[in-house]
């Protein structure tokens, strides 16, 4: 079932439902009134009925008459009883006396008045005393226009129920449908847009702000300028990926084979072999690299937690000491905290030893075997400075080396995969870092991070 029909029917059966309460509490209203208003004409003739049998000897002639032709105009099917203090019945006027119980007549002398209904009757009983005795005087009646009344309100609102509810519902299916109907223009916009049109939005409302519809819309375009970038990303991916595979592929397949079409000495196979493995160890890197940054564009939620950073500083230089025995890296601390707290920062551990290790990497195989300095310092927040002093950035080239697989003017000469700087800046936007540069041709570069949460 469309969600316009659900809401067409709920909103009907809230409408019935509400009918529903306020006819009946309607009705019991006017019934409530229309008995009280009998129960008080019955005890207004119930006094009379005293009057009349009881004071004849002391009123004076005009008044009793007066009273007497009163009550000669009986109420519709009214009975008039009269039982002493005993419960005996001394006499009824107008019809067979109605029965009532031994109990009733006891409760009406200690309330001098009572009302009751009594074989579908309506009933007053009053205490009455008089220098002839007390006495107990019962009249009772059908009220039979305030029953038409309530027959006819009865059938009225019976009317206005069901006419209302078939008014409501044909109001509530025209206003869902009118309300509904942008949704199903977004929904119609929504399915014109495929993976060869990404760059199409959904028209906004200017000053519809509050508007949930306006609000769906405008976060379905931003689903779809992330979306649009995201696969825009991934094409770019794949179309360098593919481009900086197929290289080093190209060149370990022509090694192998001019290399199968003749016989070679041992040591031109040892040659061929270490070619081999350059290009080989060439592919692993490219690969790994890729499969960091893929892992990284799929999926923005890392384990962080708090870490020392100058452990991971001092873990990353013992393993470039290993892989790059002759370097020389001079590390700095400076700062007028008197503890170390400043050196905790919040992060993931493997990603920004990563960050560390491919920055230190790039400046030791761009110092020309020059000392390089990494610096950490305190003066608002932590930052940590990679300092070489190698043969620098062109300025013309500056603003590319974050790009993906881009690689330098200046570094043909130095083995790389052109993804160091790309995943080093991603890992750090992740995070909230930031990472600037400096960086002077034939003097050397410096390397900024800031570890202030952005």
């Amino acid at each position: 079932m469309k969600l316009r029909f659900k809401l067409t029917l709920q909103s009907t059966l809230i409408f019935a439902i509400t009918l529903v309460i306020v006819f009946v509490g309607t009705y019991i209203i006017f019934k409530k009134h229309t008995d009280t208003i009998f129960f008080n004409k019955l005890s207004d003739r119930a006094l009379i009925a005293a009057f009349v049998y009881f004071e004849k000897d002391e009123a004076t002639k005009l008044n009793y008459s007066k009273q007497e032709s009163m009550y000669r105009v009986p109420l519709v099917d009214e009975i008039v009883q009269v039982y002493d203090t005993t419960g005996k019945l001394i006499f009824v006027d107008n019809g067979p006396a109605v029965p009532v119980s031994a109990k009733r007549l006891q409760e009406i002398p200690q309330a001098k008045s009572v009302q009751f209904y009594q074989n579908g009757r309506q009933c007053v009983g009053i205490y009455y005393q008089d220098n002839q005795g007390d006495f107990i005087i019962i009249s009772s009646g059908v009220n039979v226009s305030g029953q038409d009344r309530l027959t006819n309100l009865g059938i009225t609102m019976l009317t206005f129920f069901f006419g209302g509810i078939a008014i409501n519902l044909l109001l509530n299916a025209w206003l869902s449908k009118r309300t509904f109907h942008p949704f199903t223009e977004v929904i119609d916009q929504v399915n014109t847009i495929s993976a060869d049109n990404l760059h199409l939005r959904l028209p906004q409302q200017k000053g519809a702000t509050d508007d949930e519809l306006q609000q769906v819309v405008a976060t379905f375009n931003y689903f779809l300028e992330r979306l649009e970038k995201s696969v825009k990303s991934q094409k770019h991916f794949l179309k360098h990926a593919s481009h900086e595979l197929k290289t080093p592929l190209a060149a370990l397949i022509g090694e192998l084979q001019v290399n199968l079409q003749q016989k070679r000495s041992e040591e031109e196979y040892q040659a061929l072999l270490q070619t081999l493995l350059l290009d080989a160890q060439h592919l692993k890197g490219i690969l790994e690299g890729l499969l960091i940054l893929s892992g990284l564009e799929s999926s923005r939620n890392f384990p962080i937690q708090a870490i020392q950073i100058d452990d991971v500083l001092w873990d990353v230089l013992g393993k470039i000491q290993l892989t790059h025995p002759s370097a020389v890296v001079e590390v700095e601390v400076s700062s007028e905290q008197e503890n170390t707290d400043w050196l905790i920062v919040v992060g993931n551990e493997v990603l920004l030893s990563l960050v560390l290790t491919n920055l230190i990497e790039n400046a030791i195989k761009f110092s020309d075997a020059k000392p390089v300095v990494v610096a950490l310092d305190y003066i608002t927040n932590l930052q940590i400075r990679i300092i070489d002093q190698g043969r620098g950035i062109d300025p013309a080239e500056q603003s590319k080396i974050f790009d993906l697989f881009y690689r330098g003017s200046n570094t043909t000469s130095v083995a790389g995969h052109g993804l160091g700087l790309h995943l080093t800046q991603r890992i750090l936007d992740l995070h909230g870092f930031a990472l600037s540069f400096q960086s002077i041709v034939g003097e050397g570069s410096v390397f900024v991070i800031d570890f202030k949460q952005s």
